[in-house]
């Protein structure tokens, strides 16, 4: 005799259904936290890309402003090589019976101090204006010792050239910069050629890509804007001097120059996500004058 069989009840399958759908609740449920948590990673990641790039290619530019580098050519050209001057005052031209000498530096001396210290230990200082030939136009700061007129008047050792200077432009949101971009020394120092300033309508760091001598950070030169106004809102731009005060010796001034960066963005499309990167960098070609 056969037994019956017997299956699922209905309460027993309304059971197994309510089971069912509490475990894919719970998957749904670990999916959606999942895919969110995704979500705010890319986007945090892409904010991040964006404030990060801006800040390395501000603290780069910043840390190489005045880079001039002929220093290995005067150091051999000076250890080598008396100086002739053609007056001790004034604008005067500047030679070297050492052929050569100072046509190995050449253009890059443009711009640079001429320094002279002689056995009292006094310097004497005059701005390159020019250069042709191996010949150097010197303007001259006071008078400088009658004998540097005579020939191989300024002795060979006691001579130098300093790199020349030029000012980076702060202002609470806007920094112009002055560099050699190219880095072969031939005078590529325009004032205010680079520079990065806050676009508080756009909410955007705008990069300069051009600019002349007479542009500033409100009028002139070709601006850009650095960060992508669409995906990325920066909320704050500064850039803060906070130098220590120069240090003068022997007739020299050495300006330590250190600023602060500080840029804070946000998602346009999510404010919640928000990030400030801030760093301190110092120049590395300190102010000498």
């Amino acid at each position: 005799m056969l037994s019956k069989q017997r299956g699922f009840g209905i309460a027993e399958l309304l059971v197994g259904i309510a089971v069912g759908m509490i475990v894919v609740a719970a998957a749904v449920q670990m999916l959606f936290t999942t895919l969110r948590s995704s979500n705010d990673n890319i986007k945090m990641a892409r904010l991040e890309q964006d404030l990060r790039q801006t800040m390395q290619m501000l603290t780069r530019d910043l840390r190489r402003a005045t880079s001039w580098d002929p220093t290995v050519d005067v150091a051999r050209a000076s250890i080598s090589a008396p100086l002739t001057l053609s007056a001790n005052t004034g604008s005067v031209s500047v030679t070297s019976t050492t052929g050569g000498a100072l046509a190995s530096i050449g253009d890059r001396a443009i711009g640079g101090t001429l320094i002279h210290v002689d056995n009292a230990g006094t310097v004497y200082q005059g701005s390159i204006t020019a250069h042709s030939g191996g010949t150097l136009t010197v303007t001259l700061s006071g008078t400088w010792p009658a004998a540097a007129a005579a020939t191989d008047g300024i002795a060979k050792g006691s001579w130098s050239i300093l790199r020349p200077e030029s000012a980076l432009t702060v202002s609470t949101s806007c920094v112009l910069i002055n560099y050699d971009f190219d880095t072969d020394g031939d005078g590529d120092y325009d004032v205010g050629r680079f520079g990065y300033r806050y676009d508080s309508v756009n909410k955007a760091v705008e990069i300069r890509t051009a600019g002349a001598g007479t542009d500033t950070c409100s009028s002139g030169g070709t601006w850009e804007d650095l960060t992508d106004s669409n995906v990325v809102e920066i909320t704050a731009f500064s850039v803060t001097d906070n130098s220590p005060a120069t240090v003068t010796g022997s007739g020299l001034t050495v300006a330590i120059r250190e600023y602060t960066i500080s840029v804070t963005g946000q998602l346009k499309a999510d404010a919640t996500v928000s990030r400030t990167f801030r760093e301190t960098i110092r120049v590395r070609n300190d102010g000498l004058s």
